[in-house]
This record gives C-alpha cells, sequence and structure tokens, in this order.
C-alpha cells in the first residue's frame, strides 16, 4: 500500500511541475506578445492577441463538430449483442 501511496504522490508532484511549466510558457508567450512585431498578411493578424485568440475559437470548434460528428455516427448499445443474423451458423 505504501508503494501505490508514494507513486500517487509522485505523480501529483509531476502533474503540478507539468501544469505550472505550460502555465509559464503561455505567459511568456503573452508577454512576447507584448513585445515582439508581428507583420500579417492581413490586417486582422496585426491585432493584439489575435493568435491565442483564434486558437482558443478554433479550439471550441473543434470540439462542437467533434460533438455533432458522434452523435451521428454513433451506434446504438446493443449494436453489437446477439440478435440479428449470425454468418456463422
Amino acid at each position: 500500500m505504501n508503494t501505490n501511496d508514494n507513486l500517487n504522490e509522485n505523480l501529483q508532484r509531476l502533474g503540478r511541475k507539468v501544469a505550472m511549466s505550460v502555465f509559464g510558457i503561455g505567459v511568456g508567450l503573452l508577454l512576447a506578445e507584448l513585445f515582439i512585431d508581428r507583420y500579417g498578411e492581413i490586417k486582422i493578424e496585426d491585432v493584439l492577441f489575435f493568435p491565442a485568440v483564434f486558437s482558443f475559437l478554433v479550439s471550441i470548434f473543434i470540439v462542437v463538430i467533434a460533438i455533432g460528428v458522434r452523435q451521428v455516427l454513433m451506434r446504438g448499445e446493443d449494436y453489437y449483442k446477439d440478435g440479428g443474423d449470425n454468418d456463422a451458423e
């Protein structure tokens, strides 16, 4: 039991380190946005924080589309249960 507790503690510590690293990289990129000049091909690309906002909105769009596709393609829970024609007989 002690080994399992130690493993959980190590995983939680690792998770905190990874989360703080990702957060730090995000903050660093947002701060860099304030000091680095970007030259976009269209005018809207020059708006402050445009890449971050655009990426966030696109990720939300992808999730919403995936939910819709799942509803269309999902099969019933009893799809694979033996109740239809069986070619093995």
